[in-house]
C-alpha cells in the first residue's frame, strides 16, 4: 500500500489493528501512547512524534519501503515461479519463505538497476 499523507497511514493502522483483533487500549499500551493519541494517529491527525509513530509501525509489523524497492508484478510473477518449481520439486514454501524469495529478487533487480 502506498501512503500519501497522513490519511493513508492512519487507514492502514487501524485495518491491521483490527485484523489482529486488538482494541485501540491494547495497541496503545504495548506502543507506550495513550489512547486517545492512538486514535489521531488513526484519523490522519498531521503533526504527531515520529518515534511515537515508529512505535506504533513495529508493534504491526509495517515496513517502510522506498517506491524503489516495492515488489512489482514482474518480481511477483518471478517469486511465483520459484514457488511453483519448489512445489513440483516436494519442498513447498511457507509465506515467510516466499517472502524471502520475493525480497531478494527486488535486491537483485535494484542492484542491476544501480550498476
Amino acid at each position: 500500500m502506498a501512503i500519501g499523507q497522513m490519511d493513508d497511514l492512519g487507514a492502514a493502522v487501524r485495518a491491521e489493528r483490527r485484523r489482529r483483533q486488538l482494541s485501540q487500549a491494547a495497541l496503545a499500551a504495548q506502543a507506550g501512547v495513550s489512547r486517545e493519541w492512538l486514535s489521531r494517529l488513526e484519523n490522519g491527525a498531521p503533526r504527531l512524534e515520529a518515534d511515537k509513530v515508529i512505535s506504533v509501525l513495529r508493534i504491526l509489523d509495517f515496513s517502510l519501503l522506498a517506491q524503489d524497492e516495492q515488489p512489482t508484478q514482474s518480481d511477483i510473477a518471478k517469486a511465483q515461479k520459484v514457488a511453483w518449481t519448489m512445489a513440483l520439486e516436494a519442498q513447498p514454501l511457507t509465506d515467510e519463505g516466499f517472502q524471502r524469495v520475493l525480497r531478494k529478487i527486488v535486491a537483485h533487480r535494484i542492484g542491476r538497476s544501480a550498476a
